[in-house]
């Protein structure tokens, strides 16, 4: 029993110890593993038109009347399997996602939303290079061209982006700051502008897992044809981390809005409340 009394003490010294000491975070994929993810959001939104009057009368005839209440829910399950390490260590990367549920409400009516939206399965294969990183191979079994095999390399790079932690050991009450502005083409010249950062503070760390406070601030804008889209936000979320596993097991966060269009027939000014549930179980 006294054994058993002085390991559980020494556990938890040399738990109190690292965490004092800081532990260096990073995301990355091992080998041998699959990743089962879950997303789920939701979004409520309120919003005032105005503009032309005969664009404004169409619309009401088309049964759009201001303002504008709308619900959306969407959620969305993947899986992420890799394969063993190569001598060069590298390895393969399988992914599976498909949306399980797509609802949106305006005005008190249901919107129809295709079967095929929630039929179709996104497959994706891939590797993990040498530095870690994702490198699309092919889609649905086939050979991608390139103008689509950049497409899905660069989402694939902005998820990998999506958490980058400092090269330097955090300690709980240790914060830091990840800006990510982002430049993605649409059509022609046009491109969606994103500016934004998130706050991450570490609260804790306890069973192999750290705990985070996050404070997202986000800006996007962009043009189509006459039309400029401004939208911007902030929130507050949390985040838990497996130390084990080098990856996020879970995320909440709930996000508000401000929405503006302009255009030469029609304005648009709205605020909208997102809120985002993410999981992962890692075997």
């Amino acid at each position: 029993m006294r054994k058993l009394g002085l390991l559980a003490l020494l556990c938890f010294l040399l738990t109190q110890l690292k965490a004092q000491n800081g532990v260096v975070f990073k995301i990355k994929y091992l080998p041998g593993h699959n990743y089962q993810t879950s997303v789920n959001m939701s979004m409520k939104l309120n919003v005032n038109l105005n503009g032309d009057t005969a664009f404004i009368s169409k619309l009401k005839s088309q049964g759009i009347t201001a303002p504008v209440n709308a619900n959306l829910a969407i959620g969305i399950n993947g899986n992420i399997k890799t394969g063993a390490s190569g001598a060069d260590n590298t390895f393969p990367l399988n992914m599976d996602y498909k949306v399980v549920n797509l609802t949106v409400n305006a005005n008190g009516k249901d919107v129809p939303i295709p079967p095929k939206a929630t039929e179709k399965d996104i497959k994706i294969m891939g590797h993990i290079t040498q530095d870690g990183k994702i490198k699309i191979d092919s889609a649905e079994g086939k050979k991608i061209n390139d103008t689509t095999e950049k497409k899905i390399q660069q989402m694939m790079d902005m998820i990998q982006k999506q958490i980058q932690f400092p090269d330097r050991p955090l300690k709980p009450g240790d914060t830091f700051t990840q800006s990510a502005p982002t430049n993605i083409p649409i059509s022609g010249d046009n491109n969606i502008q994103l500016n934004g950062g998130i706050t991450y503070k570490l609260l804790s760390m306890s069973g192999g897992k750290a705990y985070f406070d996050m404070v997202p601030n986000f800006g996007m804008s962009f043009k189509i044809r006459t039309m400029g889209i401004s939208v911007t936000g902030t929130g507050t979320g949390k985040m838990v981390y497996s130390i084990k596993d080098n990856f996020p097991l879970s995320k909440d966060g709930s996000f508000n809005m401000r929405i503006k269009v302009t255009s030469d027939q029609l304005n648009v000014d709205g605020t909208a409340v997102i809120t985002s549930n993410y999981s992962c179980t890692i075997n």
